[in-house]
């Protein structure tokens, strides 16, 4: 064997060992290794395996019922390069080779090289499958039921599907590799990198290891093989993974930032379950675990998938409650107000607001208290009750303007004026001042830095206001532009937010401006719908 083509043998072992270890079975990294080597199915089922030509050869003659023996390298080298120069192998020998590599006959032979034999011989490949000689335990669906960590015992294992997170597909593997290949020179930087981005959740996780120095990957990679080894400073790195994560949805929506967060889930799971830790770092393992599933909840509910997202969020809050933190409690069920409100549930959304408000006060933030008190306001505006609406709306106002300190959490990033301005125009619009509701969403479109989901919801927003005045036309441009969004951003909820806005357009079906919005979401596969 060439020292190319050893180097690329050793490669393939490593890579293989792990996607192995991931569940993949070795007919799945063949068809990853597919579409990132440029070589025939004999090949890559031997790449898949990690064996030499020698090793295959041994195995071959053994199987050989003519018993002759006769399988040489050289013949053998010959069969992998065919079709493109060597010998094509004969049906039995085929045969014999899927027994070897324990698959299919079919699998070994491209399309055109199985239409090259003989109607007898095409039977023969056709019949020959030995998958089941793959030994029972060692090749699982690239899939894991891992669930979710109990706080209460230790992270034990949950039962039934919430929870489940599915490994990468084949393609998306091959996609890494190539993506690898690309940007990594250096083979073992190569392997660490594709065995840590397998772990958070295939190639969009590449994003977020650029985020970490060379010492941290090597950190995390080291807790995530043997046991033992999680300290402070893994613990750190954990963190800022869980940081970072948030910010990925500004820019790429909940489709792709979601499996990236349900990876990391897992393994600060496996962490909590297997770790012996120190209270201290088993806190904060919690603690990034609950803020975890927040994002979770929040993510599944921008993809409308409402049952999870309620889910997640309960399990935030059992994790939060048990590290004692007031301030992420508080956060969690502003969460489930808003979702609770959006969905029209206003009572929900009360229980829920008024339950934030308790630990509100016991918490040290007050960016917290600024965000507490605006969801209140806005809560209240849809129960009528402007009073109260409004001065809850100048609390949140007057705790926005204070400078933030230590106390204030990271995860409340997001709490900025462009976003006060946004909410803002929400309650303004519930008080029926539509003149200032649509000042204010205008201040909001205005800023550089609006999230293209708070620039959808601030526009649909506008456009409500704009229905109210029956300035017909501007309000379906303001809905158009909202709904272009969801080429950029995988948010159903602004796909949602669109039908209902279109629906209140309803009586102007007619007016061409309508007409032409309508065009314009069946384009972009938002139905429009009556109100």
């Amino acid at each position: 064997m060439s020292g190319e083509g050893y180097r690329e043998l050793r490669e393939c072992r490593r890579r293989g060992e792990v996607l192995r270890a991931k569940g993949f079975t070795h007919e799945q990294v063949a068809d990853i290794f597919a579409a990132f080597f440029d070589v025939g199915p004999l090949r890559l089922h031997r790449y898949a395996y990690g064996h030499t030509a020698a090793e295959v050869v041994a195995m071959y003659n053994d199987l050989d019922p003519a018993g002759s023996a006769s399988l040489r390298e050289g013949r053998f080298y010959e069969y992998e390069s065919w079709p493109v120069s060597g010998k094509r192998p004969s049906a039995r020998v085929l045969a014999i080779f899927a027994r070897v590599y324990r698959t299919t006959a079919r699998r070994l032979v491209t399309d055109e090289v199985y239409a090259s034999y003989t109607v007898r011989d095409r039977d023969l490949i056709d019949r020959t499958d030995h998958r089941h000689l793959v030994p029972h335990g060692t090749s699982r669906a690239p899939e894991t039921g891992r669930g979710r960590a109990t706080m209460e015992q230790a992270a034990a294992r949950a039962t039934g599907t919430v929870g489940q997170v599915l490994s990468p597909a084949p393609a998306d593997c091959a996609a890494l590799l190539r993506a690898l290949s690309s940007e990594e020179t250096d083979v073992k930087r190569r392997d660490l990198l594709f065995e840590l981005a397998l772990t958070l959740g295939g190639a969009p996780a590449l994003v977020l290891l650029r985020q970490l120095s060379s010492s941290e990957k090597d950190r995390l990679a080291t807790a995530i093989r043997t046991s033992g080894h999680v300290d402070a400073r893994t613990v750190t790195v954990i963190e800022k993974l869980t940081a970072r994560c948030r910010r990925l949805d500004d820019d790429f929506g909940p489709e792709t930032v979601l499996p990236i967060v349900e990876s990391q889930r897992v393994m600060i799971t496996d962490l909590l379950r297997h770790e012996h830790l120190l209270p201290a770092l088993r806190g904060r393992l919690v603690n990034a675990y609950a803020q975890l599933s927040q994002l979770s909840g929040y993510l599944h509910h921008d993809l409308t998938d409402y049952a999870t997202a309620r889910t997640r969020y309960r399990q935030a809050l059992n994790a939060a409650h048990e590290v004692e933190d007031p301030t992420l409690i508080a956060y969690l069920h502003i969460c489930l107000s808003y979702m609770a409100m959006y969905q029209a549930h206003t009572g929900q959304a009360l229980d829920h607001v008024f339950a934030a408000r308790g630990w509100a006060k016991r918490s040290p933030s007050n960016v917290l208290r600024s965000v507490h008190a605006m969801e209140l306001a806005r809560t209240l505006a849809r129960k009528g009750e402007t009073a109260e609406s409004r001065h809850a709306f100048e609390q949140s106002l007057r705790l926005a303007g204070q400078p933030r300190d230590e106390a204030d959490p990271s995860y409340l990033y997001w709490w900025t004026p462009t976003q006060v301005q946004s909410c803002a125009s929400d309650c303004m619009l519930a008080w029926g001042q539509l003149d200032a509701s649509i000042t204010a969403a205008e201040r909001t479109l205005a800023s550089t830095d609006t999230p293209m989901l708070l620039r959808g919801q601030t526009l649909l927003q506008y456009a409500d206001s704009l229905t109210r005045k029956r300035e017909i036309s501007a309000a379906a441009e303001k809905i158009r532009d909202a709904a272009r969004l969801t080429n950029v951003h995988s948010s159903a909820r602004i796909a949602d937010s669109v039908r209902q806005a279109r629906g209140r357009l309803q009586p102007w079906a007619g007016n061409n401006h309508v007409r032409e919005l309508d065009e314009e979401l069946h384009s972009l596969g938002i139905a429009a719908v009556a109100s």
